[in-house]
């Protein structure tokens, strides 16, 4: 329930700072160093200097046990360093001392409000309420602990003489309504709030209420009325745009669901929470997401451009809808403003590797092993990402540590023995290459991707071509048509110096990938070898146009000479 809050004033401990104080009376019984001790209490208090204080008003009480003056300074005192329990006792203390202080009764309320203590907060009320029996703010503090002690029809009563002692308001009136609810009284409930709209006709918050209850009580017909009439006195209520935005929703109107959706979002009672659940909405339930969804995600991050949870949310949105380039740049920018989440991160990295974006992968991926640093595929994509940098020193020790996080996963596991084999070949140790590339084929042996590539860097470094061509050929057996395994089958042949059968492999490779520069590269190696000189430089130069990587090719071409190709 919430309660009438307009004129509560509790919620803190407020009471501890209240302004209502007891003067203290120059008792002739007080000795001139007692009233000295006092007041240097006072001034202490005043210096705000309460721990110090305390231990004055402490000493007063020690001289003097039946000064209620020095119990209600440590009560406020105790009141402010947050020791509620001592706070209460001291004023307990002091309100038995001089129960005809109204303020000491007054204060001790408002304390066991505070705490919760609704039964003694009760009591005293009621003790208060003898004393002045209209009292607007003693009314509304004993109506709240009436109804958080589920007293509702005694709160009720007291709503109604609240109502006497200020006259009708709306909120009273509210307040009166839900009491009558939580009665299951529904027809006096309703017939409060249609009588304090005809007396405030402006009050949106009654219409509101009203449109709540016809709602909650299946009376459509009435709620929806009402609803487009406060639309229309309250424009810039966010609250009825998303309500209006429902009731179109679920009757499929997407035009008007969108429409009033962006009216909301428009008004600065909606919070980023309930926009960015708004979105989710239409994010889990929509294959493609329309693209007024993708509009309000869009202008969620012009409206806060320091959230990170709008830029991921709009990065779902597009990376739903296919626009993976869209997606990785507001990740990005999400992981720039709140770098605490690992799940964006992995998102990221994985998508600069899918899109072979290898500098700002090995970047990103450092950087996220510094916060996270036990999540293994982060050093997988470092160390993919050495790789390809060239950075083959590294790229060992970052998938030397990787593969001790990867547990029970053997496929993972394999997948660094691989890049450890790659790197290590790339910087000439053969023995451990030999090692690790073993260890992938033993972890994942259906592997075929890591048998093609130990074959084909082993013949690139001419080395065990044996073992390579067992391997290649066993890929085969389950890959005929691939390619780039034809290619490797090829290329440990020419490395045999077998370049017809070479040459028959490369080309039938070309013919299925017709365009792969080192597939073209390969053919006119064969040729050169093979005597024909004019057909390699055919070859060379094409393989040159589709882009090859080989930095040497340019040379070949211009001397007419075959080397060794250097990537």
């Amino acid at each position: 329930m919430r309660f009438f809050i307009l004129f509560v004033f509790v919620g803190s401990f407020i009471s501890a700072c209240s302004t209502s104080k007891k003067v203290v009376q120059q008792n002739t019984s007080f000795s001139p160093r007692y009233i000295e001790l006092f007041h240097e209490g006072v001034r202490t208090k005043e210096r705000r200097q309460y721990e110090n204080a305390i231990t004055i008003f402490e000493a007063c009480i020690i001289q003097n046990k039946n000064d209620d003056a020095a119990y209600f300074a440590l009560s406020e005192l105790y009141g402010y360093v947050n020791q509620k329990e001592k706070s209460i006792a001291a004023l307990e203390k002091a309100t038995a001392l001089d129960p005809r202080n109204v303020y000491y009764t007054q204060d001790l309320a408002l304390k066991y409000l505070a705490t919760n203590n609704y039964k003694l907060a009760t009591q005293t009320y009621q003790k208060l309420l003898k004393i002045n029996p209209r009292n607007p703010d003693w009314l509304i503090n004993y109506s709240e602990c009436l109804l958080k002690s589920n007293k509702l029809k005694e709160a009720f009563e007291t709503m109604e003489q609240l109502q006497i002692a200020m006259g009708e308001t709306p909120e009273i009136c509210i307040e009166k309504y839900k009491i009558k609810r939580y009665l299951h009284e529904d027809k006096v409930a309703e017939q409060i709030l249609l009588q304090a709209i005809e007396k405030f006709p402006s009050e949106n918050e009654l219409l509101a209420q009203l449109i709540d209850f016809y709602f909650e009580t299946k009376n459509e017909d009435a709620a929806v009325k009402l609803l487009f009439k406060l639309a229309k006195s309250d424009p810039k209520n966010g609250n009825v745009h998303l309500t209006l935005a429902q009731y179109y929703l679920e009757r499929g109107d997407k035009l008007n669901t969108y429409k009033e959706l962006k009216l909301a979002f428009q008004c600065p009672e909606i919070d980023l929470q309930t926009k960015a659940k708004s979105i989710s909405y239409f994010l889990d339930k929509q294959v493609k997401v329309d693209d007024q969804v993708l509009e309000l995600a869009q202008q969620l991050t012009i409206d806060h451009p320091t959230e990170a949870k709008v830029f991921t949310l709009l990065g779902d949105i597009q990376s739903k809808n296919g626009s993976d380039t869209s997606a990785l740049a507001s990740y990005q920018k999400a992981i720039s403003l709140d770098p605490s989440h690992y799940s964006i991160w992995e998102e990221v990295v994985i998508m600069e590797y899918e899109f072979r974006q290898y500098e700002q992968l090995y970047l990103d991926a450092k950087k996220a092993i510094e916060l996270f640093p036990t999540k293994n595929k982060l050093y997988l994509l470092a160390g993919v990402s050495a790789n390809q940098l060239k950075k083959y020193t590294e790229a060992i020790d970052l998938l030397e540590i990787g593969k001790e996080y990867t547990g029970k996963n053997l496929e993972l596991k394999a997948e660094f023995y691989a890049q450890l084999g790659q790197a290590y070949f790339k910087n000439t140790q053969y023995t451990e290459a030999n090692t690790s590339y073993t260890k992938a084929i033993e972890l994942a042996p259906t592997n075929q991707l890591n048998l093609n590539n130990y074959a084909y860097y082993l013949a690139n470094v001419k080395l065990d071509l044996e073992k390579a061509e067992k391997m290649i050929k066993e890929v085969l057996a389950v890959s005929p048509n691939d390619s780039h395994f034809i290619d490797t089958y090829g290329w440990v042949l020419f490395q045999q110096g077998k370049y017809e059968s070479a040459l028959s492999l490369f080309q039938q490779a070309q013919k299925i990938t017709q365009k792969e520069p080192l597939i073209l590269e390969h053919i006119g190696d064969c040729q050169y070898k093979l005597g024909n000189s004019n057909e390699a430089l055919i070859y060379w130069k094409l393989a040159l146009e589709k882009g090859s990587k080989n930095s040497i090719l340019p040379k070949k071409i211009e001397n007419k000479h075959y080397y060794e190709a250097v990537f």
